[in-house]
């Protein structure tokens, strides 16, 4: 088997199982009216789905990392699929509302296996190309992340039957990825670091874990913040009075707008310094909140706030890799930072929309942009004190 097959297969196994996972995060959001009324809870206990698909999600990106067994080395992606065929099917037919939380945390353990599995595979066995195509997996998560709402939007109501549409493409998926991990032996090991990076010195040791908390840190927050506006922009848009199709559209839009800017970041965002990225692009996040708290465009500016949102993860990641030698386990503690972001920040959202009303929602969003805008701000500082 030639390593070009393998990698060819990887790629395709790689951008379908992205866009497949975008679809998935990006439908919980619109169906948060749906599981309210059909397992009768309140706003306050609804947003637990987020946390219970971040926790699920934070956990699989660490379990290849303690599961060291033969039988499953090789074989991740495979398992990470049949974990999100379960977790799909169970969600469709939970009967109660622990069943279906259980059931999200069962199908997120597949999704953050497969983020960082692939994101493994294409930076080591594309070599240079490999951030440049790990940009690419991530573009085809935008386009499933638009498509998600758009279907459960197309069924009139939101229902968790569209979950039994997500098993049945894990199972089509399923031999794809059964390819992927068996090809993915005859990939060599590209050098997955700079080695010019990885030999710059950095100060003392402490240094490093403080900043590299702060990088993490700052991954929280801004995940936080996106994930906050996905998950709660439907239902902030029912309560402006649009009907649920047109809710779900907003959602839609603001992926839509994430796939644009990360496409345009991805043309010209090397003429930017990655730092200036991610702050600029938070103080937007902060902007368009602002407004939203203001005015009654709130779903308008939620789903514009995606152009603002793009370069975020990538630019953070770039920014890391100036500011520390790159290593796996730094990628590993940023982006396991992101995923606790997406887990914690959303549900406590609900909670503020709960005590106080839809109209907080905004303002509280903003709060968590301000504070990855001080964390963003103080590393900046930092690295040039």
């Amino acid at each position: 088997m030639s390593p070009d097959s393998g990698r060819s297969l990887i790629a395709i196994a790689g951008i379908l199982t992205f866009a497949f996972l975008g679809a998935i995060q990006a439908l919980y959001g619109p169906l948060l009216p749906g599981l309210q009324r059909n397992f009768g809870v309140g706003t306050s206990d609804v947003g637990l789905v987020f946390a219970a698909h971040g926790l699920g999600a934070l956990t699989g990106i660490f379990l290849p990392s303690f599961i060291r067994a033969p039988a499953a080395a090789n074989r991740w992606l495979s398992v990470a699929t049949a974990m999100i065929l379960v977790g799909a099917a169970a969600i469709s037919m939970a009967p109660t509302w622990p069943a279906l939380l259980s059931a999200a945390f069962v199908l997120a353990l597949g999704f953050g296996i497969h983020v960082v599995r692939l994101n493994s595979l294409f930076v080591a066995g594309f070599g240079s190309r490999g951030m440049r195509m790990s940009q690419l997996i991530n573009a085809g998560f935008s386009v499933g992340a638009i498509s998600g709402p758009v279907v459960v939007g197309l069924q009139g109501e939101p229902s968790t039957r569209v979950f039994g549409g997500v098993a049945l493409l894990a199972l089509l998926l399923l031999p794809v990825n059964v390819l992927a991990d068996r090809r993915g032996r005859a990939v060599p090991s590209a050098a997955l670091f700079n080695e010019a990076k990885a030999s710059r010195p950095i100060g003392s040791r402490l240094q490093s874990r403080v900043l590299l908390c702060a990088f993490a840190t700052l991954m929280c927050f801004t995940s936080g913040a996106e994930n906050s506006v996905a998950g709660w922009t439907t239902t902030l848009a029912i309560a402006s009075g649009y009907s649920f199709a047109a809710a779900a559209n907003f959602t839609a839009m603001f992926f839509g707008s994430i796939l644009v800017g990360r496409l345009l970041a991805a043309a010209f965002g090397h003429r930017v310094r990655p730092a200036f990225l991610v702050i600029g692009g938070i103080s937007c996040i902060a902007i368009l909140l602002t407004i939203a708290s203001l005015t009654h465009g709130t779903p308008v500016a939620l789903a514009l706030a995606g152009f603002a949102t793009a370069p975020i993860f990538s630019a953070t990641l770039i920014w890391l890799g100036a500011a520390l030698p790159i290593s796996a386990h730094a990628n590993a503690l940023v982006i396991g930072g992101a995923l606790l972001g997406a887990a914690f920040f959303p549900p406590l959202v609900g909670r503020v929309i709960g005590g106080y009303g839809v109209a907080a929602a905004a303002p509280a969003i903003l709060c968590i942009a301000l504070a990855a805008l001080a964390v963003a701000g103080a590393i900046y500082i930092s690295r040039r004190v």
